[in-house]
C-alpha cells in the first residue's frame, strides 16, 4: 500500500504526479480484464487490496455463467505464493446478475469481511451508475474495499473511484531460458479527483511476497525519440504492490 510521504532526497521531483492509491478501503473500484487475463486480474485484485488480514474475503459471483469464457475456480495452492491463507476466501455463488449484485450490498454494508470482491461477466446492465452509487455508499459505511472485477466487459459510466485494466505480460526468462516471475501490465484508466493514464509493469517477487515495478517510459524519454509526439497521461514510479498488511508467504 502506498502512502503520501514526506519529501527525501531518493523521492521523485516535484513536478511527478502522486503516486495513486491502489485498492484503498471504503472505496468502489474496478478491475477490467479480457477473458485470457483473468488469473492475471485475480492476482491483481488479491495482492492491491487494502485489506484486514485477520477477516475473511468475500468472492461472489454467478453460479454457472453461461458468458465466462474462462471459468476458474480458486486453488489454496495458487493463494499461498500471494500471502494469503485460503481459509480466509468465502465464496458465494449467485443464481443471476441481479442477484449478484444485491449479495455484494449487502455484503458490502458488514463490517465482517475484509474486503467483498464481485466476479462479473459481460455487459452486466443491472451495474449502473445507481447500482455502483450504492456500492460506494455501502463501503463507505462498512470502511472496507469493494471490488468490480470485470470480464470481457468493455468500460462504462460508473460511480467507481478508479477503474483498472490487467493483463498477463511476458516474464524475464532466467538463467539458462526457465520461465522467470510472473508479470502483469497494469493501467490506471479512470481515477476520481487525481491523475490517470499512468501505466506500470509488475512483476511478482515470491521472496518478499509483493509486485515489484519496472517503469514504463514515455515514448519522449526513449533515445532517439526527441521528435516523437508526446503520450497522453502520466507514468509514474512505484516500489512495490502490497495489501495493508505485508503480505508473507503462508504454510
Amino acid at each position: 500500500m502506498f502512502q503520501t510521504h514526506a519529501p527525501s532526497r531518493a523521492d521523485p521531483p516535484p513536478e511527478t504526479p502522486p503516486r495513486p492509491l491502489w485498492l484503498v478501503k471504503a472505496q468502489l473500484h474496478e478491475v477490467h480484464a479480457a477473458a485470457g487475463d483473468w488469473a492475471s486480474a485475480m492476482a491483481f485484485c488479491l495482492a492491491a487490496i487494502e485489506a484486514d488480514a485477520r477477516r475473511p474475503i468475500l468472492l461472489l459471483r454467478v453460479r454457472k455463467d453461461r458468458r465466462a469464457q474462462m471459468r476458474m475456480d480458486p486453488c489454496g495452492e495458487g493463494w499461498a505464493p500471494l500471502g494469503l491463507d485460503p481459509a480466509r476466501l468465502l465464496i458465494v455463488d449467485a443464481r443471476d446478475d441481479a442477484g449478484l449484485l444485491r449479495a455484494g450490498l449487502d455484503a458490502a454494508r458488514q463490517s465482517g469481511p475484509a474486503a467483498v470482491v464481485l466476479e462479473t461477466w459481460g455487459n452486466l446492465r443491472e451495474y449502473d451508475l445507481v447500482a455502483s452509487r450504492r456500492l460506494i455508499l455501502a463501503a463507505e459505511q462498512s470502511r472496507i474495499p469493494v471490488v468490480m472485477l470485470r470480464g470481457d466487459a468493455p468500460p462504462r459510466a460508473s460511480a467507481a473511484h478508479t477503474r483498472w485494466m490487467v493483463s498477463s505480460a511476458p516474464s524475464s526468462p532466467l538463467e539458462m531460458r526457465a520461465p522467470g516471475p510472473p508479470a502483469l501490465l497494469v493501467e490506471l484508466q479512470r481515477r476520481r479527483g487525481g491523475p490517470a493514464g499512468m501505466h506500470w509493469r509488475l512483476e511478482w517477487n515470491e521472496d518478499n511476497a509483493c509486485f515489484r515495478e519496472e517503469p514504463i517510459l514515455p515514448a519522449s524519454a526513449e533515445p532517439g525519440a526527441d521528435e516523437a509526439p508526446p503520450l497522453s497521461g502520466a507514468v509514474v514510479s512505484l516500489a512495490a504492490v502490497r495489501a495493508g498488511e505485508p503480505l508473507r508467504r503462508t504454510a
